[in-house]
């Protein structure tokens, strides 16, 4: 968290220190970054900075913390009839957002395709506070009494997870590194094969009227 003296500063300087910092994160990854970049862009001293945050690893946690919040933010809520309207909303403004927010999206690839750096791991298990907020939004929207009988909620969010965790470490080596030409390309596969999942959990896997 940064000092009470960070934020008591106008928004305006607040947003100038913060994207400095992003700019450097995302162009030079963690252990790379260098204060005295950020602070030349921010038109700070290092000595006011590190009044503001008590270390690289604070400012880092701080940046990550909230541009993830941002991109939470914006998803839309709705309204969506059911769960899988709302999952190819929020896939298609995915995109959007990382078009939109190109520092942001390479801040967090890095931190994605090198889960294991001490410091990127510490982001990561701080997304869990977002993805539970984002499983109680889906739980809003299922309308758990049309459900069939033996399926809970659990086994719909597991499934969903699954499906998420399976297509990023299928497809996080071929996503590019920075916003470019490249990106509509690389993820489509990776959109298609979320489709295929959508239907299977929206009709199941047998044609219509098939008893097995």
């Amino acid at each position: 968290m940064p000092s009470a003296q960070f934020l008591q500063l106008p928004k305006t300087k607040q947003e100038q220190i913060i994207e400095a910092s992003l700019m450097e994160f995302a162009n030079y990854g963690y252990d790379l970054a260098s204060t005295n970049r950020i602070v030349a862009r921010a038109e700070i001293s290092k000595g006011v900075l590190f009044k503001y945050f008590k270390d690289k690893e604070s400012l880092f946690l701080y940046v990550c913390d909230g541009h993830l919040r941002d991109y939470m933010d914006s998803i839309p809520r709705g309204p969506f009839d059911d769960i899988i309207a709302f999952l190819r909303a929020s896939t298609l403004h995915k995109m959007r957002f990382m078009h939109a927010h190109p520092l942001t999206y390479q801040l967090f690839v890095r931190i994605l395709k090198d889960a294991k750096h001490p410091v990127y791991a510490k982001v990561i298990v701080s997304q869990l506070s977002y993805v539970y907020q984002f499983t109680e939004d889906l739980q809003s929207i299922v309308n758990q009494v049309a459900l069939r009988d033996g399926i809970a909620w659990e086994h719909i969010m597991n499934f969903i997870t699954w499906i998420g965790l399976g297509l990023q470490e299928k497809y996080m080596s071929s996503i590019p590194d920075m916003v470019d030409n490249r990106l509509e390309s690389s993820l489509q596969p990776m959109i298609d094969e979320l489709q295929i999942y959508l239907d299977l959990l929206q009709f199941g896997m047998y044609k219509e009227g098939f008893k097995p």
